[in-house]
């Protein structure tokens, strides 16, 4: 019988490979692995402001998308916001105002991986109280006056947000990942603006017309008065 001998330097190729196969099945099972998620404590929702949703996320990089969803409570379709990152593992973003009929809300968030693996926190529901109040800072002001919705159904293009409000909604993501520059929106927004400014100008103009009023009535009861002049409101 003919024995095999073996040099030490003859596994050493053999043990590379397999280790270098470790580090990769290693790397991608970690990859894999359900993401650590902690939602910051939205507790309520104030009934005129926007809502700071925060989410701590382990491991802090390597995720293809992070978002929060929301709707009203009650309705099927959700919407979403793309969050922000500070670079350590921390994404935030702030909710649309919520409209007049909106007592309660959804809330979850979910993070997808390189290979689009999603995985969602659990649902939290969240009232709108008028005692409810939020602090945002400068850089989470603009993100409220800029705010980006994505669409999750058809039916939710060319439509206003349902049981949000307008303002500070500038663009929308359509369910085919297109974006595209929020037109329903925006003319809710400057109905809302003219309307406004009706009702500010209405009573100056009545006061102005009173004053004319005035003024006539007072001239009538001045005869001798040959050349009068009223001045413009």
């Amino acid at each position: 019988m003919t024995r095999m001998r073996f040099s030490p330097e003859s596994l050493v190729a053999p043990c590379k490979r397999l280790a270098a196969v470790a580090i990769i099945l290693g790397a991608a099972a970690a990859q894999a692995a359900t993401p650590t998620m902690n939602p910051g404590g939205t507790s309520c929702l104030p009934k005129d402001n926007n809502t700071l949703v925060s989410l701590s996320l382990k491991p802090e990089t390597g995720w293809s998308s992070v978002r929060v969803y929301f709707r009203k409570n009650g309705l099927i379709d959700f919407y979403y916001l793309e969050l922000r990152s500070d670079g350590r593992g921390n994404y935030w973003g702030t909710l649309p105002r919520p409209d007049e009929g909106t007592r309660s809300a959804d809330i979850q968030f979910a993070v997808k991986d390189g290979e689009g693996v999603e995985t969602r926190s659990p649902l939290q529901t969240v009232g709108v109280t008028s005692t409810c109040s939020t602090s945002l800072s400068p850089e989470q002001e603009r993100f409220a006056r800029n705010l980006v919705v994505g669409e999750t159904v058809i039916d939710q293009a060319g439509a206003v947000l349902a049981g949000w409000q307008c303002t500070g909604v500038v663009s929308r993501i359509n369910v085919n990942g297109q974006l595209r520059p929020d037109a329903t929106c925006r003319a809710v927004v400057i109905a809302a603006a003219a309307a406004a400014s009706e009702r500010i100008l209405l009573p100056a103009a009545l006061l102005a017309g009173g004053v004319v009023g005035g003024v006539i009535i007072d001239h009538r009861e001045h005869k001798e008065c040959s050349v009068c002049r009223v001045a413009a409101p």
